[in-house]
């Protein structure tokens, strides 16, 4: 059914914030102001990339044991 969910059969809505034009200029702006920020922790050895996925106590062992001795 249309405006419907197909799972639940919520009503279904679109955010302001997930229009096109919002996603664009997200994406503009990670561009512009964090893709170089992770470019210069890169080159500098300093940027440790850690999977978001998977069980929460595994990811946050990833986290703990990748900031060890950042301190």
């Amino acid at each position: 059914m249309p405006g419907r969910c197909d799972v639940c059969g919520g009503e279904l809505y679109q955010r302001t914030d997930d229009e096109e034009a919002t996603v664009r200029r997200r994406l503009a702006v990670y561009g512009r102001d964090t893709r170089p920020l992770v470019d210069y922790y890169r080159r500098r050895g300093l940027l440790v990339a850690i999977s978001g996925t998977g069980p929460v106590d595994k990811v946050h062992d990833d986290l703990v044991k990748a900031t060890e001795g950042a301190r």
